[in-house]
């Protein structure tokens, strides 16, 4: 039988490193609550390859005294809490004992300190949890924490890591959410000797919100208010018209505290419900307060999740407050679609236009405007001259325009027609005879002896990413060039993370153009995808990326795809012709694989006339 032993000091904290340490970012976090909570107002944030190679981060707060820190490094020291009974009213950040001791195991740690009361400072250097230096220093009041060569000891972990731009960009996200959520402290980040962020301090959620994202964002953003039983709730929430597509930019701080909180996402979902498409999200940053004796966040040693006493209770005053908000607003989007500076019937086109643009059938019953969207972008469109042509010049041209409507269904519509005729149909996939449109959802069709119901969304999203697909293994991108180049303001990480996946965004059909620090000139979109959600979908890309981490070649090419053809499909909901469906079906049933999107849902699904006639009792 084994003989229990007790673990020595190293061993235990290399252990609990394995819990409190997953990544650079977990580093950063602790070393960032600890300064807050030595009552620092200035927080200098510097990392060196996406935290991987170095994270330093130097506060103006109370500092440790010399006597102090050696003890620091101990595990379950603290000076947050003296007994268990504590842990029933937490007013600091940290409290376990075990962030400092577990991060000097796995790395090369060095820490400066310095209190009001000293003339001087103390210094100390540990690698792998074992001191190598220590005595005075001259330094400034605070703290200055630098750690390097992360995981050195424990390959395994530090083989497991994600790129350093997928590294970076965890520890961006969780800057922004700091700042965010701590609107009174100043925050300053600096990535490989580079300034990325800068936040005033000034106290004002508006002001960071503008730093985070950007000026025209902060201006979409609403301030909400709820107070009941003690449990207040306050923060911004976005309107509809500002939406990502994952949850990634929800911000939830409990008592000052970063958390993540599926019940407060529930209540914002509930509260956006109507006015959000599926797989759409707002952008929110929500703080609750609650008594502390209310919450408990010993539950784990991130102590990023937490019990709330009065989830429902939470849930109920978020859900009222956004409400409320929303209501009281007037949603309805001010900035058009189209371009600024652009008119009806204004067209830059290529010399021989006529190439290029061939009649489309469907269901055109809404207003058509003809736009630089009326021209399928082809190499020329650079080479060629340029005009313009008033209405009356557009009706007499004798050239066949391709209208872009005012609903995006109908843009879609109009890209199934661009197919040649050329292709042979699935030999699997039936002969499929259209009928009718369900709920403006489910096509309706039959065969001989058979009823079909096809998804729309999903069959449109199959056929689009086999296109894009088949775009980006042959590197041969099909371009629509927009008439005014659309500027996408990015955060750095994200447009770095961009940058990693350039040759596929190119291979697609996406003309990307540098321009400035944060931000990208878009000058051209894929052929199958609406101008309108240019933007939009280079803000989902980037968020992609960031969900999923660095891919494999081929697995990067079928994420790439799969968010472009789900973003340019058809959507359910929408009304489509007769001809529009047909025409889809028609579509699908040349698809390599035809019975289900790239996400694995079925596009079709099926009765036999025996199924029907079992129903309906006739057997």
């Amino acid at each position: 039988m084994p003989k229990i032993i007790l673990l020595n000091e190293d061993t235990a904290c290399r252990i609990a490193a394995g819990e409190v340490i997953e990544r650079p970012v977990s580093i950063l976090k602790e070393l960032v609550e600890n300064s807050l909570d030595a009552g620092a107002d200035l927080v200098n944030i510097a990392i060196a390859n996406g935290g991987i190679g170095a994270i330093e981060v130097v506060d103006n707060g109370c500092g440790i005294s010399q006597e102090d820190t050696p003890l620091a490094f101990h595990r379950h020291a603290t000076s947050k809490i003296k007994s268990s009974a504590d842990l029933e009213d937490i007013h600091t950040l940290g409290f376990r004992g075990e962030a400092l001791p577990s991060i000097a195991s796995v790395a090369h740690l060095t820490i400066k300190t310095k209190v009001p009361t000293n003339q001087e400072g103390f210094r100390m250097v540990i690698q792998g949890g074992q001191v190598l230096q220590n005595g005075p220093v001259g330094c400034p009041v605070g703290t200055m924490i630098s750690v390097k060569d992360i995981f050195f000891n424990t390959p395994a972990r530090r083989k497991h890591l994600k790129s350093k731009t997928t590294e970076g960009g965890l520890i961006a996200d969780f800057v922004y959410k700091m700042a965010l959520i701590k609107p009174q402290t100043k925050f300053i980040f600096n990535h490989n000797g580079r300034e990325i962020f800068r936040s005033s301090g000034s106290g004002k959620l508006r002001d960071v919100l503008a730093s985070v994202y950007d000026v025209r964002a902060a201006k979409m953003m609403l301030p909400i208010a709820g107070e009941e039983d003690g449990v207040k709730v306050e923060g911004y929430i976005s309107k509809p018209e500002l939406s990502r597509s994952t949850r990634q930019h929800i911000t939830v701080a409990v008592n000052g505290r970063l958390v993540h909180s599926s019940a407060v996402n529930t209540a914002l979902e509930q509260a956006y419900r109507g006015m959000l498409t599926v797989g759409r999200y707002p952008v929110a940053v929500i703080l609750i307060w609650l008594p502390p004796d209310q919450v408990d966040v010993n539950v784990h040693p991130a102590k990023m999740e937490i019990k709330m006493a009065n989830d429902e209770q939470v849930m109920n005053l978020v859900t009222s407050a956004t409400n409320k908000v929303l209501r009281e607003t007037d949603l309805i989007p001010r900035k058009s679609k189209l371009p600024a500076d652009s008119e009806p019937y204004k067209l830059y086109f290529p010399r021989d236009i006529k190439q290029y643009n061939r009649p489309i059938e469907g269901n055109w019953e809404s207003k058509q405007v003809f736009t630089a969207a009326c021209i399928p972008a082809v190499p020329a469109l650079t080479q060629g001259g340029e005009g313009e042509l008033s209405k009356d010049q557009v009706a007499n041209a004798g050239c066949d325009l391709l209208p872009t409507h005012t609903t995006e269904a109908n843009y879609a519509c109009s890209q199934l027609a661009e197919v040649a005729i050329d292709y042979e149909n699935n030999s699997d996939f039936p002969e499929l005879r259209v009928i009718g449109q369900l709920m403006n959802t489910y096509i309706l069709t039959q065969t001989g002896d058979g009823f079909f119901v096809v998804d729309q969304h999903a069959a449109h999203e199959r056929i689009l990413f086999e296109k894009f697909l088949d775009r980006l293994n042959r590197s041969i991108p099909e371009v629509q060039y927009l008439l005014t180049p659309v500027n996408i303001s990015l955060r750095l990480h994200e447009k770095e993370l961009l940058q990693e996946y350039a040759a596929n965004l190119k291979a697609v059909g996406f003309v990307l153009e540098d321009f400035g620090r944060d931000s990208y000139l878009l000058r051209g979109i894929p052929v199958d995808c609406s101008p309108g959600q240019s933007e939009q979908l280079i803000a989902d890309l980037a968020e992609t990326i960031i969900e999923r981490g660095k891919l494999g070649d081929a697995e990067n090419k079928h994420a790439v795809a799969a968010l472009l053809a789900c973003k340019a499909a058809i959507k359910a909901g929408e009304r489509l012709s007769m001809e529009a469906m047909q025409m889809l079906i028609a579509r699908l049933a040349r698809a390599d694989e035809p019975y289900t999107c790239p996400h694995g849902r079925p596009t079709t699904i099926s009765f036999t006339r025996r199924e029907l006639d079992v129903m309906f009792k006739r057997t």
